[in-house]
């Protein structure tokens, strides 16, 4: 790997977990005909000790984001619980409550392997006795700095809910603006302490509004991001709903040290977390052809990069390099710095300046 390659190795896996996995499911729900079932299974070839964590949201007995203990396939309640998953090993347990009232909370699972990785899904279910009336199923929930949630409940009995987590050790702040169209009609902030649960109908958020079809931006702290869940109830029926990346576009320019213009396009990208993933296009292009760009952007520091055809046939790289005025998403904030045309063994060919502005 040439020197050059460095800081860009550097920058696109900062954030990532190293060695072992932790997933998060925002919301579980035990208690009176409530259950949750939890399915997780054990992704590379060795033996993983994975540990489960149930903490509680709002309760009139437990504070936000305390131990819960729920029974485990029956057995005796408990809010940490330690599995030994052999090599690709699936398991699936069922968590309850006998004889309680409703609680709601969430879980976390984590892999104490070096080198382990789980996944792993959950469905809530409602019983009669032996018999299953509802249910429906989720997947972990991705972490997110920017996130969009699309409502409608003009339909008679129907209520779209936002649940989600601070599932670090720090406090972390959280913005959520209302959208219909172009227009924000409210906004409402709240702070989440280490462990603390948030789960609201749209209707409970934000009362004022009659706003039944819109949608949600929500936004953390400038460095944190935090995992989000989306379910609709229609009725007795629940059902999950996508939680959207917040995208953007930046349109950039290339120049010289002479100030001369060597390029300019587009980027259009979906913000997952830190993560920057979408596509570009350059003005010199037919409109038909785009590019992949991937990178990051974590607070000021900003980086994308994408592999260009070099005149002899073979794939460099291009990566621009550079800070922006404000952190992610702040409006008209331009971004400057340097973009390095790189050939397949990662020699620099030229270094330039860019811009990247018009952001919306």
């Amino acid at each position: 790997m040439t020197r050059e390659l460095l800081p860009l190795v550097l920058l696109v896996t900062m954030g990532q977990s190293v060695g072992q996995s932790e997933l998060a499911f925002p919301q579980i729900v035990v208690g009176e005909s409530f259950e949750t079932v939890v399915q997780v299974s054990n992704n590379v070839a060795v033996t993983d000790s994975v540990t489960f964590e149930v903490f509680s949201g709002e309760s009139a007995d437990l504070a936000n984001g305390a131990p819960l203990a729920v029974q485990v396939d029956g057995a005796v309640p408990s809010a940490t619980f330690v599995r030994q998953l052999s090599p690709f090993q699936d398991l699936s347990l069922r968590l309850s409550l006998a004889d309680s009232g409703l609680r709601a909370g969430w879980l976390r699972i984590r892999s104490n392997t070096p080198g382990g990785k789980v996944s792993a899904s959950l469905f809530y279910r409602i019983r009669q006795g032996t018999k299953v009336l509802d249910s429906v199923g989720v997947t972990s929930a991705e972490r997110f700095r920017f996130a969009q949630i699309q409502f409608d409940d003009r339909e008679e009995a129907a209520s779209t809910g936002v649940a989600f987590i601070n599932p670090d050790d720090t406090p972390v702040d959280i913005a959520i603006d209302l959208y219909r169209g172009e227009e924000r009609l409210e906004t409402l902030t709240l702070q989440l302490a280490p462990h603390q649960h948030f789960a609201r109908l749209a209707s409970e958020l934000f009362p004022q509004q009659s706003a039944d079809l819109a949608t949600m931006v929500i936004e953390t702290s400038a460095s944190r991001s935090i995992p989000i869940l989306t379910l609709r109830l229609d009725g007795t029926q629940l059902t999950s709903m996508p939680v959207r990346p917040f995208g953007f576009s930046l349109q950039y320019e290339i120049r010289d040290e002479s100030e001369a213009l060597l390029e300019t396009g587009y980027w259009v990208f979906d913000s997952n977390e830190f993560k920057l993933i979408g596509s570009g296009t350059r003005t010199d292009l037919s409109p038909n052809e785009s590019f992949t760009v991937v990178g990051t952007w974590f607070g000021n520091s900003f980086q994308c990069f994408h592999r260009q055809a070099l005149e002899d046939g073979s794939f460099g790289t291009v990566v621009f390099n550079g800070t922006s005025e404000g952190v992610e998403k702040t409006a008209g904030a331009p971004i400057v710095g340097r973009v390095t045309h790189l050939d397949g063994a990662g020699n620099v060919l030229s270094v330039n300046q860019f811009s990247a502005f018009s952001k919306f």
